[in-house]
């Protein structure tokens, strides 16, 4: 079963760029939940404490894409080398400034987040043959669902020891030194910048294939969003709010599996036909996780959502290095953190809004399986532009596609 996975570490290169993505992957989890630990103790409130969050978030979300073409533009190298000098300036500021400036601190903090897990997933293609990427990119999303299973749990065990701004601290010296390990990497010395020539403004959102499979991305995220919620709310008819700790531990699992059975051995199903079949078993079970008589049997059917969501996740990434132009390879998995940041934060803000006092998720959970089922109807348009066109008969004209 493993032999993918033996032959992929095999590569020259490739165990050093999962040594330093996984650096990285761990501190920004621990980061999260330690920033949060130490904006609670600095300002006292966490009302001030979220704002901290969201403003960190949201600019880390909106300002990925940028660091991502200027890897393109530039390099990898030269992109990381100015975002590492001004990661630790914003590093600094953070630890160092007043209280009343801890929520800028944190905006500038997530608007100078080095492109490193962007750079890492637009590397694959060139270490690795074509036959191997599966394997590449679901070991890359098993090590980024590992970290944050691991991280929070991190956290509380670090603060017996060291105080939350100690954490914080620690977080973001993994953050800079994974960085740097990455720009130091052979595969990055290989990576020239991309040729001359016109980069237009929304960069590989003019691209129809690429664009759809980041939505696509977005409505997996979405459902994701919602499960949040609507596990909450069929924990607490059950008995125990906080035992919604559990099931999402349990998605987590699942997805964790799921991703590495899929990079595990070549599948009769093709990537982009994965994308249908999956998002619609996916949409089946939420609606039955929906109408759960039990505990138990929710936390069987959200575990099975896990093992067909990770394999979703996994062959997104897959797809995007096969379709995205190779101008904006790198930005684009950028734009994919993006999207599914978005898809997210949507997905809770629906269920929060579907959900009542006395609700048992039921709502939510059909949110999701519609979110699910949009997905797999995208996943069918995008393997339409993805189909060859049907041979012509030769003509003057020359015969070919432009990209969208």
């Amino acid at each position: 079963m493993f032999v993918s996975y033996r032959r992929l570490l095999a590569h020259p290169g490739v165990p050093y760029l999962l040594v330093a993505g996984l650096i990285v992957k761990l501190g920004t989890p621990v980061l999260s939940f330690a920033l949060l630990l130490d904006a609670v103790d600095k300002l006292g409130s966490y009302a001030g404490a979220g704002l901290v969050l969201t403003g960190h978030a949201l600019a880390l979300a909106l300002c990925a894409p940028l660091g991502g073409r200027i890897a393109d533009r530039y390099g990898p190298r030269p992109a990381l080398t100015g975002y590492l000098a001004a990661h630790a300036l914003a590093y600094a500021l953070l630890l160092l400034a007043p209280p009343t400036l801890m929520i800028g601190a944190a905006v500038l903090l997530g608007a100078t987040t080095p492109p490193a897990g962007s750079v890492i997933r637009s590397a694959w293609p060139r270490l690795v043959p074509a036959t191997s990427l599966p394997a590449a990119y679901a070991i890359d999303n098993a090590v980024n669902e590992l970290m944050f299973i691991v991280g929070p749990l991190l956290v509380p065990v670090l603060t017996w020891f060291i105080p939350a701004h100690g954490v914080v601290t620690a977080a973001g010296a993994a953050v800079l030194l994974g960085t740097a390990l990455l720009r130091m990497s052979s595969a990055m010395r290989q990576v020239a910048p991309a040729p001359p020539g016109r980069f237009h403004l929304a960069g590989p959102l003019t691209h129809r294939r690429t664009l759809l499979l980041l939505i696509i991305a977005a409505s997996g995220t979405f459902t994701f969003g919602c499960l949040r919620i609507a596990t909450v709310a069929s924990a607490a008819t059950f008995g125990s709010a906080a035992s919604a700790g559990v099931l999402m531990g349990l998605l987590s699992a699942g997805a964790l599996l799921g991703t590495l059975g899929y990079g595990a051995r070549a599948w009769p199903i093709t990537g982009g036909r994965l994308l249908v079949v999956l998002p619609l078993a996916e949409a089946a079970v939420l609606l039955g996780a929906g109408w759960a008589p039990g505990f138990v049997s929710l936390a069987v059917l959200i575990t099975l959502v896990g093992l067909v969501t990770g394999p979703r996740d996994a062959a997104v990434p897959t797809l995007l290095a096969d379709h995205a132009p190779a101008r904006y390879r790198t930005e684009v998995f950028a734009w994919l953190n993006t999207f599914m940041w978005a898809g997210y934060g949507l997905g809770t803000a629906v269920a929060g809004r579907l959900i009542g006092p006395e609700d048992t998720g039921t709502a939510a959970f059909a949110a999701a399986a519609v979110a699910a089922v949009a997905g797999a109807i995208l996943a069918v348009v995008t393997h339409r532009y993805s189909s060859p066109a049907p041979a012509k008969a030769p003509s003057h004209e020359s015969d070919h596609i432009t990209d969208g």
